[in-house]
C-alpha cells in the first residue's frame, strides 16, 4: 500500500462500514432500553452523573454540566485533556454482539470562544490480546452550534474488550461537549447473494493479463461465503494485503507465525488462483527490533543483512512453487528524502545504503529461483519518481541483481492522474526488458480530504466508472507489457480508503458493500448498460465583445470538447454576466456549406423535463452569418486552420453567482443531402423539445487575471526601478484563518525567467515548526501550460521561500530553477524570486496558471494559523493546478 499506510488502517478493514457527519438537527428519544427486537444505549446524562463514562488517560474530568446540554438540562462536559488520545470512553463489551451492525450517533460541541477543531468517534477493540483502533466517523465541531455525529459499526471478530470513545487528535487540550450519545443494534440485513450470471472478470481479460485483487484473511476464511466466492468467480491472481508483511511473519526475532498466511495460500492454490507475495522489505509494518542490536543502537550492516537473509529463506521458502512473484521490496524510493538517486531515508537505508536492495533480491532468487521478483512503489506516473525508479532498476540489473518486474501501486483519484500520465508511466519501463504489474488499484472518489458523501452520488458514480474504462483502454494497449492488474481490495466495504487520509464512505472498486457489481465493472464489461452522462462544466463570470476575436477574457472558462465517436468535432467556451450568456465555440469543419450551424439550447432553471417550459430556448447560429433575430446577437467568422468560429451573447434571465443552467451545444454539418449532427450531451436528438438530458453549466467567478509585463529585474531583495511598471496583486482572499499575514505581489518576465515581488505584512516573524510549509514564507505556484489539471504536471511548480529565504521546492527536481533574495522590513518581509522557464519558455502575449500565497505563524507556536492566497481558496495548490489564477506575459509596459 502507499507510503503512509498504517497497520491500524488496515486491523479495522472488515469491521468498518461508516457514515460521516451529519449537521440534521433531529431529535434522539429519550430512554436507555433494552428492546426485545434490539439493543439500544442511550446516555442522556439527565440524572446528573456520566452515566457510566471514564477517561481514556487518567487527566481528564468528565461530568454532567448544564453548560453541555445539546437537550435536556445536562450534557457530558470533557476538561483536563494532556494527550491527543484523551476522552471520554464507554464500555460497551457486553452490548455489542459478533456479526451484528450497530447504529451510533451523538451530539458534539466545543465551549464558547474555542477555535474549531476536528473530533472523532472511534471504537478500540482487543482480540486475542492486540487492541485496534476503529473510526466511525470524525469532523470538524465549533462553538457556535451542535454537530451531529453519526455512523455504523459492525463487530465481525470476537473480542476480549470493546469501547466507544471521542478524541481531538489534532488538539491534546481541547475542551468539548458531548450529549444524547445513542447506539441502536440494526435490523439484519438481506443475506449477500454474488451474481454468478455476469460475467467473470478474468475471463474478460485472459487474452491480455491476469486480473487480481488483494483481501485480508478474513474474508476467504470460509471458502463458502459470499466474499471467497466473489474472489474465486472473477479473479486469478490473489495478493495478501497482511498477513505476508514482516510484523505479521515474524513479529518477534526467530518466532515465525504463519497461521493467517497459510490460510490465504492455501485457498490460492486450491482455487487454482495465482498467489502473489507482498512484501519482503518495507520501511513501515517492519518490527523495530530488526533495526537495532541487544544494546539498542542501530544494527551494523552486517547484522541487519544476516536477520533479513534469515526472513527471506524462511518465508520465500516456506511458499516455494506456491507463490508466482514476490515484492521484495516496497516504496523504496521518496524524492523528497534528497538521498542519493531519490532513494528513501529509511533505517534500511541508513544501515546499509543501495546494497540492503539487492540483498533483498539475492536472497530472494535463493529460496525460490523461479518466483517473478518485483520492486513495487507508489507514484511512479510522476516523472521525477519514475525517473528515479527506472535508474534504480537498470544499475540493479547491470549488477546482475535479479530484478524481473516492476509493479506500479496506482492508487488514483477520480480526477488524477491524467490517463496520459498512465499511458507513459508503462512505455517508460519498456527498455529494461522486465514484467510491469499494476499492483494496488483504487480510485478514490474524492479529490481532496475536506470532503465526505453519506451516499455515492451518481454522477461521480458515472465519472469513475468512464474513468476505469479509459485507464483499463490503457492497460490493454500495453498488455505485451503488463502481466496482471492488480485491485488493492475486492469490494468499497474492504477498502483501506474507508480510513485514509481520513474516516468516510469511499467507494473505490469495482463491486460495492454488498458484492453487487457497480457501473465501474460494467464499463469494463459491457459500457452500453452506463446510464447517460449528464456531463459539467462551469462559465467564468466576464462579459466579451462579440467580434468573433477571443479577448483575454475567454481564458478564464474552460475549453468543452465536442466529440464524435471520440473524435473532437467543436470545442467551445462560456461566460456569463448579470445580463447575457456568451459562447465560443470553434468547429473542426473544412468542408464549406452556408447551413452549417450551431445550436445552443438553454434551461433556464435546469428543470430537467421532457417538454419544455419558458424558460428553455434553441438558438441556431449559421456559419453563413444570417442572423437569428434579436435578442441574440452573434458573429461567424472562419478560422485560419479550417473550419468556423461562433461567438454569441444570449439574454438569459436570472444570472447569478453558482446558478445552474441546462445546456447543450449541438454541430450541425451539412454536406449535400447528409446531415450530420453531433452533441455535447444528449446523443438522442431529443433537445428540440425535451431538457431533462441537457448537460449542466454551473456559473463561477472564475480565476482572477492580471498581467505581468516584459522586464528583467536584478535579484537582491531591493525593488529596482523595472518594478514600478508591474501591476500589484494582493494575497486577499483566506484558504485558512480570516486574518493574518498578506502580502502585495507584482510580476515581471522575460525570455529565460518569472520574476515575482511580494511585499509581506506580518507583525511576528517565526519559523518554530519543522514543517516548512507552517513557517513564514511566501510559495509561487507556476503552471506554465494554464493546462488546469488535477496533479502536477511536467511544467508544474511550487516554490517557497521563507522570511530568511529559505527555499523548499515541489517537486525537488526543479530547486534549480529558483534564486531568490529576501530582506526584512519595518511591518515585515520582502521576497524577491526568479523562477526559470521549464521547458521551452513562453511567448508575449502567452496566459500562464499562477497563484502566490503567504503562510502565517501568527503567535510564533509552531502552528500555521493563517495562510493568505491571490486566487485558489481550495487549499490544494501544492498538488492541484485547476484552482489557480491566470497571469498574462504582456509587452513593455
Amino acid at each position: 500500500m502507499m507510503k503512509q499506510g498504517l497497520k491500524r488502517y488496515f486491523s479495522g478493514l472488515l469491521a468498518i462500514a461508516l457514515m460521516m457527519a451529519s449537521m440534521s438537527l433531529t431529535m434522539l428519544p429519550k430512554q436507555a432500553e433494552a428492546e426485545a427486537s434490539t439493543v439500544k444505549v442511550v446516555t442522556d446524562f439527565e440524572d446528573g452523573t456520566v452515566q457510566g463514562w471514564h477517561g481514556r488517560g487518567g487527566n481528564e474530568v468528565l461530568a454532567a454540566s448544564g453548560a453541555a446540554a445539546h437537550t435536556g438540562t445536562y450534557g457530558l462536559q470533557v476538561t483536563g485533556r494532556s494527550q491527543s488520545w484523551n476522552g471520554p470512553q464507554l464500555d460497551v463489551t457486553s452490548i455489542m454482539t459478533e456479526g451484528k451492525t450497530y447504529a451510533l450517533s451523538a451530539w458534539v460541541k466545543l465551549p464558547a470562544g474555542t477555535a474549531a477543531s476536528s473530533v472523532s468517534m472511534t471504537v478500540q477493540r482487543t482480540t486475542n490480546g492486540t487492541t485496534y483502533y476503529e473510526g466511525v466517523t470524525s469532523g470538524n465541531v465549533t462553538a457556535d452550534g451542535w454537530a451531529k455525529f453519526s455512523g455504523q459499526y459492525q463487530l465481525k471478530q470476537p473480542i476480549e474488550s470493546l469501547s466507544v470513545y471521542f478524541e481531538a487528535s489534532s488538539n491534546p487540550t481541547l475542551d468539548f461537549y458531548v450529549d444524547d450519545f445513542s447506539m441502536e443494534q440494526l435490523p439484519e440485513p438481506e443475506p449477500i447473494v454474488i451474481q454468478q450470471d455476469i460475467p467473470s472478470l478474468k475471463d474478460v481479460f485472459k487474452d491480455d493479463f491476469k486480473l487480481g485483487t488483494a483481501v485480508l484473511v478474513n474474508e476467504i476464511e470460509d471458502s463458502n461465503s459470499p466474499d471467497a466466492q466473489l474472489v474465486k468467480k472473477h479473479f486469478n491472481s490473489l495478493t495478501a494485503g497482511n498477513e505476508l508483511k514482516w510484523d505479521a511473519t515474524e513479529p518477534q526475532e526467530g518466532q515465525f507465525n504463519f497461521t493467517r498466511s497459510d490460510k490465504i495460500v492455501d485457498f490460492a492454490v486450491q482455487n487454482g488462483i495465482a498467489m502473489r507475495g507482498h512484501t519482503l522489505i518495507w520501511h513501515s509494518q517492519t518490527p523495530n527490533w530488526v533495526f537495532y542490536d541487544e544494546n539498542g543502537n542501530l544494527a551494523s550492516k552486517e547484522l541487519l543483512f544476516a536477520r533479513m537473509k534469515r526472513h527471506i529463506e524462511t518465508v520465500v521458502g516456506r511458499y516455494k512453487g506456491k507463490i508466482y512473484a514476490w515484492d521484495v521490496v516496497n516504496e523504496v524510493l521518496e524524492p523528497g528524502d534528497k538521498q542519493p538517486g531519490g532513494l528513501r531515508n529509511s533505517l534500511w537505508y541508513k544501515i546499509a545504503g543501495e546494497e540492503f536492495i539487492e540483498k533483498a533480491f539475492e536472497y530472494a532468487h535463493e529460496a525460490d529461483p523461479n518466483a517473478k521478483l518485483f520492486i513495487n512503489d507508489y507514484n511512479t506516473n510522476m516523472p521525477e519518481k519514475r525517473q528515479d525508479l527506472h535508474d534504480l532498476i537498470k544499475r540493479l540489473k547491470d549488477k546482475g541483481i535479479p530484478v524481473d518486474g516492476v509493479g506500479h501501486q496506482t492508487h488514483i483519484g477520480i480526477e488524477s492522474p491524467q490517463v496520459q500520465e498512465l499511458d507513459d508511466m508503462i512505455q517508460a519501463f519498456t527498455d529494461l526488458n522486465i514484467e510491469q504489474q499494476i499492483t494496488e488499484l483504487d480510485m478514490s472518489v474524492y479529490t481532496n480530504d475536506n470532503d465526505a458523501y453519506d451516499t455515492f452520488p451518481l454522477e461521480l458514480q458515472i465519472k469513475q466508472a468512464k474513468r476505469y474504462k479509459e485507464i483499463f483502454d490503457v492497460f490493454r494497449k500495453h498488455a505485451d507489457q503488463l502481466t496482471a492488474v492488480i485491485f488493492w481490495g475486492k469490494d468499497d466495504l474492504n477498502t483501506w480508503l474507508r480510513t485514509f487520509p481520513v474516516n468516510r464512505n469511499n467507494w473505490p472498486l469495482l463491486f460495492d458493500e454488498r458484492l453487487q457489481a457497480k457501473y465501474a465493472y460494467w464499463a469494463l464489461v459491457d459500457p452500453s448498460k452506463l446510464p447517460v452522462d449528464i456531463q459539467q462544466t462551469t462559465a467564468a463570470n466576464a462579459s466579451a465583445v462579440i467580434d468573433g476575436k477571443l479577448e483575454d477574457a475567454w481564458s478564464k472558462s474552460p475549453a468543452v470538447s465536442i466529440l464524435n465517436e471520440g473524435t473532437p468535432v467543436a470545442t467551445y467556451k462560456t461566460l456569463w454576466d448579470a445580463d447575457r450568456l456568451y459562447i465560443a465555440v470553434d468547429v473542426s469543419d473544412t468542408s464549406t456549406n452556408g447551413n452549417d450551424a450551431v445550436e445552443v439550447f438553454i434551461d433556464g432553471n435546469n428543470g430537467k423535463t421532457t417538454a419544455y417550459e419558458e424558460d428553455d430556448k434553441k438558438y441556431t447560429f449559421r456559419r453563413s452569418g444570417a442572423n437569428p433575430g434579436k435578442p441574440a446577437e452573434y458573429k461567424a467568422v472562419k478560422l485560419a486552420e479550417g473550419g468556423y468560429r461562433i461567438e454569441a451573447a444570449i439574454p438569459v434571465d436570472g444570472l447569478s453567482l453558482n446558478k445552474k443552467l441546462g445546456l447543450d451545444v449541438r454541430v450541425v454539418d451539412k454536406a449535400g443531402s447528409t446531415t450530420t449532427k453531433t452533441s455535447w450531451n444528449d446523443r438522442t436528438g431529443s433537445q428540440d423539445s425535451d431538457t431533462s438530458k441537457f448537460g449542466v453549466l454551473t456559473l463561477v467567478e472564475g480565476p482572477q487575471f492580471t498581467e505581468a509585463p516584459n522586464g528583467t529585474p536584478v535579484i537582491d531583495g531591493t525593488i529596482d526601478s523595472v518594478w514600478s511598471k508591474a501591476n500589484i496583486i494582493t494575497t486577499d482572499r483566506w484558504v485558512q484563518g480570516t486574518k493574518g499575514a498578506q502580502a502585495k505581489v507584482r510580476t515581471l518576465w522575460d525570455a529565460g525567467r518569472l520574476y515575482v515581488l511580494a511585499e509581506v505584512t506580518d507583525s511576528l516573524l517565526s519559523k518554530a515548526s519543522p514543517n516548512v510549509w507552517e513557517q513564514d514564507s511566501v510559495e509561487i505556484f507556476v503552471d506554465q501550460n494554464k493546462g488546469g489539471t488535477a496533479s502536477y504536471q511536467a511544467d508544474d511548480g511550487q516554490y517557497r521561500i521563507n522570511f530568511d529565504n529559505e527555499q523548499s521546492v515541489n517537486p525537488g527536481s526543479l530547486s534549480g530553477n529558483l534564486s531568490s533574495a529576501v530582506k526584512r522590513t519595518a511591518n515585515g518581509y520582502l521576497v524577491e524570486a526568479s523562477i526559470k522557464w521549464n521547458g521551452a519558455p513562453p511567448a508575449a502575449g502567452a496566459i500562464i496558471g499562477f497563484d502566490v500565497q503567504v503562510n502565517n505563524d501568527e503567535d510564533g507556536d509552531g502552528k500555521r494559523d493563517s495562510v493568505a492566497i491571490w486566487n485558489d481558496r481550495s487549499g490544494l495548490s501544492y498538488t492541484n493546478t485547476s484552482g489557480f489564477g491566470l497571469l498574462k506575459l504582456s509587452g513593455t509596459k
